[in-house]
């Protein structure tokens, strides 16, 4: 863990010398390089974190330990340390625009339904709209038309939440009109108010898909949005780069905020995947 800036994940890191961390908690801390709106400053020492802050205009904000509330008798923490600003994120109202990306298993989509659960739980807004690129995995073949109505054909990609909630839940969010499943296609001019708005495997967008999604947040919407971007299925999202994109020119925004997560958390068994990596 160096103390030069590194690149922009979301989160840096901070090794403090002893003169450094003995000034930590008699004065207002300093950025000790500069960090970009939004950006989580994680503080080290001897491998072992002491202390978070996320910059926000002039100044640090401390922040602690956040959980999720999902269920009456239910709550999730985070399992490491860029879980805990990923955690943050998703408690900060001002930040309009949420992006998580990381590997498989990392939790990235797990946090997004597990917040977005809470955040209609607690009524911070009226529903969730699930918007989901209709794209197969790479190298399999079509399916073919599914039956049904639109909620119908759409309802496999509403797998998280499904395993989240179960199926029974699901359908009675939806018969609530709580959650909304919205095919990409449909989306040039509509108007989402105080809504989330969620898209799962962003990866699998362009620009220009990206632009549109966002451009559909009206007065009290957020857009929330995960991604692995080692997980594209078309060569058309290779060469736009949508995420990369949407990082780039969005990065030190006040109302953007974006967590990379490293880790898979989500088994022993799923962390053999990354062995496969060329």
């Amino acid at each position: 863990m160096a103390n030069e800036k590194q690149t922009y994940l979301g989160w840096a890191v901070w090794n403090p010398t002893d003169e450094e961390l003995a000034g930590l908690y008699t004065e207002k801390l300093k950025e000790p390089f500069p960090l970009l709106e939004n950006e989580y400053l994680l503080v080290y020492s001897d491998n072992k974190l002491i202390d978070s802050y996320c910059k926000e205009g002039d100044h640090l904000r401390r922040f602690k330990h956040n959980s999720i509330k999902i269920k009456d008798k239910e709550t999730i923490v985070p399992k490491n340390d860029e879980q805990r600003c990923a955690f943050d994120l998703m408690k900060n109202d001002n930040v309009t625009v949420k992006l998580i990306t990381g590997t498989w298993g990392s939790g990235k989509t797990y946090i997004l339904v597990s917040a977005a659960i809470e955040a209609i739980k607690n009524k911070k807004f009226d529903r969730i709209v699930w918007i989901r690129n209709n794209v197969d995995v790479k190298d399999t073949k079509d399916l073919g038309a599914l039956p049904g109505e639109v909620n119908d054909k759409l309802k496999p990609f509403l797998g998280p939440f499904i395993d989240h909630c179960g199926e029974k839940e699901v359908e009675r969010m939806i018969e609530d009109g709580v959650l909304t499943v919205e095919p990409l296609q449909s989306l040039r001019g509509r108007n989402f108010e105080n809504t989330i708005i969620m898209c799962s495997e962003a990866e699998n967008l362009t620009k220009e898909h990206l632009q549109l999604i966002i451009a559909r947040a009206a007065k009290g919407s957020h857009v929330w949005l995960d991604a692995d971007c080692r997980q594209r299925d078309k060569v058309s999202f290779e060469k736009s780069k949508g995420i990369e994109t949407l990082i780039d020119r969005l990065k030190g925004d006040k109302h953007f905020g974006y967590v990379h997560l490293v880790k898979t958390e989500r088994s022993e068994t799923a962390r053999l995947a990354d062995l496969l990596n060329d």
